[in-house]
């Protein structure tokens, strides 16, 4: 059966995702605020990255009633980089057709329980790729092969730090990739938010593919990280980092507030539900 494994991006507890550590946001960093999220990534698309790279805190069942960062990605945001010329589009999500067998059945399986994700994102994600087409953005998703899964799946359980090293090689691959692509302009990227820093703390290294592209088009990288405040407002971990607070003080009702967290590496918070 052919089927959408949604990863973007998988952890045993979303623990690795909330802990990252990019770095500590200073008390003088630039927030700023903007009526709605489209005229915010215009903004930061100002100095005309190569590669913008979005990265989500996911959205789990017990949230399935707020609108997801990845619903507000497709309405939102995929039209303003088309505006801003966008070309491609890299989503962390792979298509599993059961060719692979009993292990490919089980990991799958098994990721599907670890993200803890409604079933209405796999709809989600479908519905993401087939606007990007429809607006002349060429959409790229991750190719996995019947060794990954029996790399992955190796003992009877997931190798999540397997799998995680996996999803940046291949969006890191699919992204190189979308660079040579003849007509390529502005390429970006929509997964979880680690596989995309620019500046990762040493132990989230080996997930991220930011630096390494960075490299690749000379500087010419964003970062932008996507939150839906009522996902992250009962965290405790988001809650005790630094842009956390800057985003508290800065907030104001139905709009969308910017915190510059490093060098070209952005939090991009939505407006609470009315």
């Amino acid at each position: 059966m052919i089927a959408i494994v949604v990863l973007l991006s998988v952890w045993t507890a979303h623990v690795l995702l909330v802990a990252q550590t990019s770095p500590a946001t200073s008390a003088d960093a630039a927030v700023s605020t903007y009526p709605s999220a489209a005229a915010a990534v215009q903004a930061l698309l100002a100095g005309n990255p190569r590669v913008v790279a979005f990265g989500e805190y996911h959205q789990q069942k017990r949230t399935a009633r707020i609108p997801s960062a990845l619903r507000h990605f497709t309405r939102e945001i995929l039209p303003a980089l088309r505006a801003a010329g966008a070309t491609d589009l890299v989503v962390e999500t792979w298509i599993t057709t059961g060719s692979c067998g009993e292990v490919e059945r089980k990991a799958v399986a098994r990721v599907d329980k670890a993200t803890q994700r409604p079933a209405s994102t796999e709809n989600e994600v479908v519905t993401l790729l087939r606007r990007a087409k429809q607006s002349g953005i060429e959409p790229h998703i991750l190719q996995v092969a019947c060794k990954d899964y029996q790399a992955i799946f190796a003992g009877g359980r997931v190798d999540y730090d397997k799998l995680l090293r996996l999803t940046r090689d291949q969006l890191e691959t699919q992204i190189r990739a979308a660079l040579q692509r003849p007509g390529s302009r502005l390429v970006g990227s929509y997964g979880g938010a680690i596989h995309n820093d620019l500046h990762a703390a040493p132990d989230f290294a080996p997930y991220a593919f930011g630096e390494a592209i960075a490299r690749t088009v000379n500087g010419k990288y964003l970062e932008i990280d996507l939150y839906v405040p009522e996902y992250v407002e009962k965290d405790p971990l988001i809650r005790r980092e630094p842009w956390y607070q800057q985003y508290r003080r800065a907030f104001r009702p139905h709009l969308v507030v910017v915190v510059a967290r490093g060098p070209e590496s952005y939090v991009l918070i939505f407006p609470r539900q009315r």
